[in-house]
């Protein structure tokens, strides 16, 4: 243990007074000494006051002393050693010179060059003796707030009489954080170290370290042991803090971490005093650190710092404090010795038993029995399964051949290489502990002893070994493997759970909660993963466990009994030495051969192949299908654009591994429609993992500034699957579509996704839209269906648009319109009839009249034609009205002026030869006898007497 040192004494006296000793020697130059003032922190110097030590002054002529001197605070010594002045002076001391120097400590004292620790050894975790700066506090996770002393958390405190700390008792708590803090001012580079231990849930609870709140030790859940961490440290202010963390998962073991010693050096520019090794301890001149007094060895207060002897015929344990430690010698059993063996003689195939004490040897000899003599031409030890004699090889024995095995219960076996679809499975076994076997390590504790290995009993009665035993074995699984040992449990002074305990650690993490009741036990561990791996057996307390046969399957150097099949989805090596993964791409239904999938299917696992799913193809072997370049459906699509949108979104959105992430709402979205190598997935959701934490504020200190700090959100993406298949959403008819630029599109279904977070699909609506270039930004979320009861995943339905998403034109998809007609030429252009992509069509001229075509010419004539009918009509009808007009105003001119009865001329008074001739009168129709008939109207004139005005005016025509 490291001990805590005082600080540097701080002189205010001028000058020591002498020692009152029984010393008779007058003084001299010899004895002047010197001590150190406290440092001025304001000129950094400090004062070297001299003074006599071990004589008398001469009264008549007493020595002066010379005035005070000053040096320099910055004077340094390393760790070992203690910053002195080396004085030289006259007789008279008419001229004294000192010097600075640093020097070695004592064997038996230490110094840390400027610096303190606080140890179990002396008992310094007790609270009174923990060192200014220094505290312990716990808080406890409430909502999304940490809270002070929450949720039941408890401080650091001191356990086993202040020999350790430990971050309380929080077994059964949750969502808690025990922190111990130091706050330490270094003065020159120094350093920080200390040693502890955790035990804890692997991948939940742990230790963890950090200076000035930079992590410098990571999460650390099971260290069965004591181990020492250093760090370095700059001059300056340094807040250092060992937290353990606890969620709300469960427990395991104590559920808590352990401190033994912490250290700082560099507090001081150097110690002006080596300090004492506590009781048990001892060390070197020079030393920085004391040690442990070993075994036959007690330390007392008589002796501080040193270590002595024990008695003869007694005993006792490493650290031992005081001659009561030493016990006495039992007498020696033939259970304190074990066989042990030379090398085998590969000539004879024979060896030498030999015969040692087990250790710790602590029988009597002189009155129990004696080391049994050296046994020659003994056998040499059995091969082990799987292995045959070989008299070349250095162990006389050689496992078969990679892929090979040696049948067991057959007369004169030989290796035989494993069939395809199966592997060698070859193991070792560690039954002979006459040694250590290649690979393990003896960290503490374990002895050998023929049949097994053992660790605990006496080495820990009555609290001597406070450390575990451990036995590590480093070792390399070629394929998956397992463990298996067998041990027992011997009760040396009664079973107690709190205090004895055996554990099996892989890589650090606990494998079984075992038990060191007595009894007998066999221990199975499956499915060790392929890698190099670390096997610790840890045993403390008092119980004795012996380590019996140990079997190691899967690993390298071992001989194989058997071969086991390979699993669907890989194939034997060719060595059949193991199984090995089908390549992407390919399948194993048995285990015995890997074949490539057809084309159009692809092998989401290598033990079968699946179809490709619409509108996505793959070659032969593929391990993801892809969509097709140009989808063919009732329409032509080219995907290939509109899949490089998304691999292209441009500067406005961003763009991550996972795809295009896309808020809507509160909650983010990344669209990827990539198929990668692996199943990547093709539309997920990004969902805050630690959504009770993230951003809760943690209480800071008066050191951090009084500002708070905030939990960093941690994220994971749900997958809604990495299997695609396109469909093709139909087109309104050019006259039953209001927009001719949006309809159609394309349905991007997905599989295969996070089932277990009820986000096993997914669904993209991609509208066909001439006019949208930046398709993300009119995603919209859908709410077609709902999450499950038992999910908090989100439907994963969402619509978009896109030019891309638009079927190729045709020729169906165009209309023309034609401009008017000028000298004969007339433009004609084209438009689409509904959305579809094409290179704009050029408009083109053509030849034009202003005739018509003989429909129209034909409507045209028919009208003249009956125009002029009408006309003719017409004017014919308003000639016969003329000339009726005409007739009946004739006659009414004869009636007003008269006419001649007997000639039936019609002569107007006054008037000379005005009758018509013959043909006048026939074409008048007037004469005796004669009638005129006309269309319109009909008259005759008679010989009559009575014939009045009215008969021959008649009624007046109506026009």
């Amino acid at each position: 243990g490291k001990p805590r040192l005082s600080p540097p004494p701080l002189l205010s006296l001028l000058f020591f007074l002498p020692a009152t000793v029984a010393a008779s020697q007058p003084c001299s130059s010899s004895d002047v000494k010197a001590g150190f003032g406290q440092c001025d922190h304001a000129t950094d110097t400090r004062k070297i006051f001299f003074y006599l030590e071990g004589c008398i002054q001469n009264s008549s002529s007493p020595l002066v002393l010379p005035p005070p001197q000053t040096i320099s605070c910055k004077v340094k010594c390393p760790p070992g050693q203690v910053l002195t002045m080396n004085v030289s002076a006259s007789d008279d001391l008419s001229t004294l010179s000192a010097t600075p120097a640093c020097q070695d400590c004592a064997a038996g004292t230490i110094s840390l060059g400027g610096g303190y620790s606080v140890s179990g050894e002396l008992s310094e975790w007790e609270h009174d003796k923990w060192p200014s700066g220094m505290e312990a506090w716990c808080i406890g996770r409430r909502g999304n707030h940490w809270v002070l002393n929450a949720n039941g958390c408890d401080n650091w405190r001191p356990e086993l009489n202040g020999t350790i700390i430990t971050s309380g008792n929080n077994k059964g708590k949750h969502d808690i954080m025990s922190a111990l803090r130091l706050v330490v001012v270094l003065k020159k580079k120094g350093y920080v170290s200390f040693r502890y231990q955790v035990e804890a849930q692997h991948n939940s609870d742990g230790l963890e370290f950090t200076i000035n709140s930079v992590i410098r030790m990571g999460f650390r859940a099971n260290q069965p042991t004591w181990k020492e961490r250093r760090f370095e440290l700059q001059p300056g202010s340094h807040v250092l803090q060992w937290m353990y963390w606890k969620d709300n998962t469960g427990d395991f073991g104590k559920d808590q971490a352990s401190l033994e010693i912490i250290e700082i050096s560099g507090t001081e520019y150097a110690e002006f005093e080596c300090a004492k090794c506590p009781g048990g301890t001892k060390s070197i001149e020079g030393s920085s650190a004391c040690v442990s007094c070993g075994d036959d060895e007690y330390a007392s207060e008589a002796h501080y710092g040193q270590c002595l002897p024990c008695p003869p015929d007694t005993y006792s344990f490493a650290g031992a404090v005081g001659m009561g430690s030493c016990l006495p010698r039992p007498d020696c059993e033939e259970v304190d010795y074990s066989k042990n063996y030379t090398d085998c003689d590969l000539a004879s195939n024979t060896r030498t038993m030999f015969f040692n004490w087990t250790l710790p040897h602590i029988c009597n000899e002189t009155n129990g029995v004696s080391l049994p003599p050296r046994r020659e031409n003994q056998a040499c030890e059995p091969c082990q399964p799987g292995e045959y004699s070989d008299r070349t090889s250095p162990t006389g024995c050689t496992p078969c051949n990679a892929g090979h095995y040696l049948p067991t219960g057959v007369a004169n076996p030989t290796c035989t290489q494993c069939p395809q679809g199966q592997e060698s499975v070859e193991e070792v076994y560690y039954e002979y502990w006459y040694k250590w076997p290649q690979g393990y390590t003896n960290l503490a504790g374990w002895v050998l002893h023929e049949d097994y290995a053992y660790a605990g009993g006496l080495s820990n009665v009555n609290g001597q070994r406070k450390g575990a035993a451990q036995l590590e074995l480093r070792t390399y699984f070629r394929q998956s493997g397992a463990v298996k040992f067998t041990y027992q449990a011997l009760d040396v002074q009664g079973f107690d759970p709190q205090v004895d305990s055996f554990g099996f650690f892989i890589d650090g993490v606990p494998q079984k909660e075992m038990t060191a009741a007595e009894g007998s036990y066999e221990i199975t561990i499956e499915n060790v993963e392929p890698g190099h791996h670390t096997l610790l057996w840890n045993v403390k307390g008092r119980n004795l466990i012996r380590l019996h046969r140990v079997i190691v399957i899967g690993v390298d150097g071992g001989g194989a009994t058997s071969c086991a099949d390979c699993p669907p989805g890989t194939e034997s090596s060719p060595d059949r030495s193991s199984c090995i993964a089908c390549q992407p791409g390919h399948v194993s239904h048995t285990g015995d051969f890997c074949e490539p999938c057809p084309e159009n299917t692809y092998a989401a696992t290598p033990a079968s192949c699946l179809p490709c799913g619409a509108g996505t193809q793959s070659g032969k072997g593929a391990s993801h299908c892809a969509p097709e370049k140009m989808l063919e459906g009732t329409r032509s699509y080219q995907l290939e654009a509109l899949l490089n949108s998304f691999r292209n979104p441009g500067p406005k959105h961003t763009n991550t591994s996972k795809g295009v992430e896309i808020k809507i709402g509160e909650e983010t979205y990344a669209f990827s429609l990539r198929p990668t190598v692996g199943g990547g997935a093709l539309l997920s959701e990004k969902r805050l993992m630690n959504p009770s934490s993230a951003y809760a504020q943690v209480p800071a200190k008066s050191e951090y500034g009084g500002q708070n700090c905030s939990i960093i959100p941690e994220y994971d993406y749900i997958s809604a699957g990495s299997e695609l298949s396109i469909s093709e959403i139909t087109q309104f008819e050019p006259s039953t579509n209001p927009n001719p630029s949006r309809g159609g599109g394309l349905e991007f279904a997905i599989s295969s996704g996070s089932a277990e977070a009820g986000c096993s699909s997914g669904l993209i609506k991609m509208i066909c839209d001439l006019d949208v270039t930046d398709m993300f930004s009119s995603v919209q979320k859908l709410n077609s269906s709902t999450p499950s009861a038992n999910s908090t995943c989100q439907s994963l339905d969402f619509e978009m648009a896109s030019m891309y998403a638009c079927p190729l034109c045709t020729t169906e998809d165009w209309g023309q319109a034609n401009g008017d007609c000028k000298a004969g030429k007339q433009k004609v252009t084209w438009y689409k009839t509904r959305a579809c992509i094409a290179d704009s069509r050029s408009s083109f001229t053509k030849n034009c009249s202003l005739g018509y075509s003989p429909l129209v010419i034909g409507l045209l004539c028919a009208s003249v034609v009956l125009a002029v009918g009408l006309a003719a009509g017409l004017a014919y009808y308003l000639y016969r009205l003329r000339k009726r007009y005409n007739d009946v105003h004739s006659k009414y001119v004869i009636l007003r002026d008269g006419y001649d009865k007997n000639s039936f001329s019609m002569v107007p008074n006054g008037t000379d030869n005005l009758m018509p001739d013959d043909e006048e009168e026939a074409e008048m129709g007037i004469g005796e006898g004669k009638q005129r008939h006309d269309d319109d109207a009909k008259f005759t004139i008679e010989d009559d007497d009575d014939l009045k005005e009215d008969d021959i005016l008649g009624e007046e025509p109506e026009v």
